[in-house]
């Protein structure tokens, strides 16, 4: 397979798994519409299954208004700490064990995104705390922090499917997000918040960050450049190997 050919395929595969999740999760104001509106956004809206898509739900953690926060330093030493914040036990701290590619290939499996591009090895740690921060504020429910790791795209596509319930209409990005998250028990965020970066595979702008989340099992987020940041492109990671 080409690696013009690698991208759209990979593609499709969200689009399928977003549709399937979005039936089962979705707000419960959104339609058959709305899913195919979220699908072609490639955003996702997860459930804790323990095989497909890993869960992205959060917990309150207070009742004063979410104010976005800078972006958080991780490393594989150091818990996760919003900035002015003190590190939470609720946290998984974020790993970045590098290695390439090549350990997710699958023999005879599809390794379209394994083989996506070329391997960024500079731009690694980067991505991985990027992801990492995106998943530590969405589980502390601080959507505006949230919205800032996601792509143009994705917020556009995000609060234009929202909107199409009355009740949600000028919520903006942060009142879209959460919206579509699904609650999770407080026992369960810092499982949803487990990465372990081992790859990060990119071509043109686009690009998948290849991790270990919950015990060990492989994901891919698709991320997307803009200005030269590199910019989560979906809700959550989607389970390969």
């Amino acid at each position: 397979m080409t690696r013009e050919g690698k991208w759209p395929f990979a593609a499709a595969v969200a689009v399928v798994l977003a549709t399937v999740l979005l039936a089962a999760c979705g707000s419960s104001d959104s339609d058959s519409s709305s899913s195919t509106a979220a699908t072609s956004a490639g955003s996702t809206t997860t459930a804790q299954n323990g095989g497909g898509e890993e869960s992205q739900g959060s917990q309150k953690q207070g009742d004063s208004q979410d104010k976005p926060k800078g972006r958080d330093q991780h490393s594989s030493s150091q818990g996760s700490q919003q900035s002015g914040g003190e590190s939470s036990n609720a946290v998984a701290p974020l790993e970045v064990s590098g290695g390439g590619s090549a350990q997710f290939r699958t023999k005879g499996g599809d390794n379209s995104i394994q083989e996506f591009g070329e391997e960024g090895e500079s731009e690694l740690q980067e991505v991985a705390e990027t992801v990492h921060s995106f998943y530590v504020a969405r589980g502390e429910e601080n959507w505006d922090a949230a919205c800032s790791y996601l792509a143009k795209a994705n917020v556009e596509q995000l609060v234009e499917l929202v909107s199409q319930s009355p009740k949600f209409k000028g919520v903006g990005c942060g009142g879209a997000l959460r919206a579509f998250t699904q609650p999770l028990p407080p026992a369960l965020e810092r499982e949803v918040t487990t990465v372990d970066a081992g790859s990060f595979r990119h071509e043109d702008g686009q690009g998948f960050l290849i991790y270990f989340g919950p015990k060990r099992a492989v994901y891919s987020m698709p991320m997307r450049e803009e200005g030269g940041v590199w910019k989560v492109a979906a809700l959550s990671g989607s389970a390969i190997g």
